[in-house]
C-alpha cells in the first residue's frame, strides 16, 4: 500500500513538472509571437516614417518645372554638376540667389553654394570653377541625400526644382579612400517621384571591390624607353625604384596602390607608344577607380641649366592646395630645392603646363601631314597626356586614335576622372640633383606620403 502510495505521487510530480514545461513552452512561445510582432510593427513604423519623410522632401519639388543637368562629373574626391532652369519672366522679379540643396531624411540641409548667371528667364549654375573642387564626396555621412536646386526669388519666394539628366550619362559609384581599413560606396542617380525627376546621393559602408584603388602609382617611362640618361643612370630605372619604396609607404598607411609599371616589365616594351592599349599606362590608370594618381620623372631638360629643383605638374582648372602641400613637403623633408624654373609656374614648385598657340600650330601640322582631323586643342587643354588623358571630361582628354602613332583613349570621354599629377623630383642633368635622388630616394618618398596623409586621411 505504502509502495503504490510512493509510485502515485511520483507520479504526480512528474506531471506537474511536465504540466510546469509545457506552460513555460507555451509562455514563451508567446513572448516571442509578441516579440515579432511588435518588431514587425515598430519596423513598419520606422519605414513608414521614412517614407514620409521623403515624401515631405520630394513634395517640395516644384512641378512645373526641373533643371536640366548638363554636366555631371566626378574628378579625383570631388562631385560637380552645371546645369539650366527656365524660368517664366515676370516683371520686376529676378533671381536673388540659386545654390543646390543636399536634404536628408533627417531635416538636414546642406547648402552647397554655387556660381550662377540669371538673364532672360534662363538661369545657368555650377557648383565649382575648380575640377577639383565643388562636393567633397569623402566628407558626406552614411545617409541618403536628395538634391535640388532652390532658387530665391527678389519677391522673397522660395522654390525648389530637381533634377532632370539631359546628358549621355548614367549613375556614378564612387569609394571613398581607405580611411581605418574602411571606405564608403557613394552611388549618384537620377529618379523620379510623382514624374517629378531629381537626383540622389546614396552613402553606405563598403569594402573596395578587387578592381577600384585610392592611389596610381605611375613610374615615368620603361621599357625601350629609358628616358633621360645620366652616366650610368636612367630616368626608368630610378622612378621605378622611387616608386616601389612609395607604394610600401602608401601601403603602410592603409591604402590600396596600383603600379602602372612593375619589375616585370618586358625591356623590349614599347611604353612610349602603348599607353592606350588595354595594359597601358593610361587605361590602367583610367578604370582603376582611384582617386589620385601621381606620375614620377626626373627633368630631361639639356638647355645650359645652373639649378636644378623640384617640379610638381599640376591640370588646369584646377586647385593647387594639394600640389602646393606636395611640394612644400617634400622640400622640406628631402632637403632639395625649388626649381628656379618660371615658366608655366603658378607656386613655388607648383606648374601647369597647357597648350600654347606654338604647340596649337606643331599639332595642327603634324596632323595635317599625317592626313588627319586636328584634334580640337586649345589654350586650356592639358599638355602632359598623363594629367589629359586619366582625366576625362574633366581634363578634355582627346586621344581618339585618328593618329595612327598612338592608339585610342577608351576613357576620354569618361565623366569620372582620376586627379593627375607629374613630379619631376628633378634634373638628370644637374649633379647634385641626381645624387640627393639617388642617395636620399627614401625621404622624397616620406615627403609624398606625408602630403596624401596630410590631405586626404586627416580629414
Amino acid at each position: 500500500m505504502l509502495e503504490n502510495e510512493i509510485k502515485q505521487k511520483e507520479r504526480q510530480r512528474q506531471k506537474f513538472q511536465e504540466d510546469l514545461i509545457k506552460l513555460l513552452i507555451f509562455l514563451f512561445t508567446l513572448l516571442m509571437i509578441f516579440l515579432i510582432i511588435h518588431k514587425i510593427k515598430t519596423d513598419t513604423n520606422k519605414e513608414t516614417i521614412a517614407q514620409n519623410k521623403i515624401d515631405t522632401i520630394l513634395q517640395q519639388l516644384d512641378k512645373t518645372n526641373t533643371v536640366s543637368i548638363n554636366k555631371y562629373i566626378v574628378y579625383g574626391t570631388h562631385f560637380n554638376i552645371e546645369g539650366t532652369l527656365e524660368l517664366p519672366k515676370i516683371s520686376g522679379i529676378t533671381v536673388s540667389s540659386a545654390n543646390i540643396i543636399a536634404k536628408t531624411i533627417d531635416d538636414t540641409e546642406i547648402i552647397i553654394k554655387s556660381d550662377y548667371t540669371y538673364k532672360d528667364g534662363k538661369l545657368s549654375f555650377s557648383t565649382s570653377e575648380k575640377i577639383n573642387s565643388g562636393i567633397d564626396l569623402e566628407s558626406l555621412s552614411n545617409t541618403l541625400y536628395y538634391l535640388s536646386l532652390k532658387v530665391t526669388f527678389s519677391n522673397s519666394d522660395i522654390k525648389y526644382y530637381g533634377f532632370t539628366n539631359a546628358t549621355e550619362y548614367q549613375d556614378i559609384t564612387y569609394y571613398t579612400i581607405t580611411k581605418n581599413n574602411s571606405n564608403n560606396k557613394v552611388k549618384i542617380s537620377f529618379d523620379k517621384y510623382n514624374d517629378t525627376s531629381f537626383m540622389k546621393i546614396d552613402v553606405s559602408d563598403s569594402s573596395l571591390p578587387e578592381d577600384v584603388y585610392d592611389i596610381v602609382i605611375d613610374p615615368g617611362h620603361g621599357g625601350t624607353d629609358v628616358g633621360a640618361v645620366s652616366g650610368d643612370y636612367n630616368e626608368a630605372n630610378i622612378t621605378l625604384s622611387v616608386a616601389i619604396k612609395l607604394k610600401l609607404e602608401l601601403e603602410n598607411l592603409g591604402l590600396k596602390v596600383l603600379m602602372t609599371r612593375d619589375t616585370n616589365t618586358p625591356k623590349e616594351a614599347l611604353t612610349a607608344y602603348s599607353m592606350y592599349d588595354e595594359n597601358g599606362r593610361v587605361s590602367v590608370t583610367a578604370r582603376s577607380s582611384a582617386k589620385l594618381m601621381l606620375s614620377l620623372h626626373l627633368n630631361s631638360n639639356t638647355t645650359n641649366v645652373q639649378n636644378g629643383g623640384l617640379e610638381i605638374y599640376a591640370p588646369s582648372n584646377c586647385d593647387l592646395n594639394f600640389a602646393t602641400l606636395l611640394a612644400q613637403n617634400i622640400i622640406s623633408i628631402s632637403g632639395t630645392s625649388y626649381s628656379q624654373n618660371s615658366t608655366y609656374k603658378k607656386a613655388d614648385g607648383v606648374y601647369v603646363r597647357n597648350y600654347n598657340k606654338a604647340d596649337i600650330l606643331v599639332a595642327e601640322n603634324i596632323a595635317k601631314k599625317s592626313g588627319y582631323e586636328p584634334y580640337n586643342i586649345t589654350t586650356s587643354t592639358p599638355y602632359l597626356y598623363m594629367i589629359r588623358e586619366i582625366g576625362g571630361i574633366a581634363t578634355n582628354a582627346f586621344v581618339d586614335g585618328r593618329n595612327k602613332s598612338y592608339g585610342e583613349n577608351k576613357y576620354r570621354n569618361s565623366n569620372v576622372g582620376v586627379e593627375g599629377y607629374l613630379i619631376e623630383l628633378g634634373y638628370m642633368v644637374i649633379q647634385e640633383d641626381l645624387n640627393n635622388i639617388i642617395n636620399n630616394s627614401e625621404l622624397y618618398v616620406k615627403g609624398i606620403a606625408q602630403s596624401i596623409s596630410d590631405f586626404y586621411l586627416q580629414k
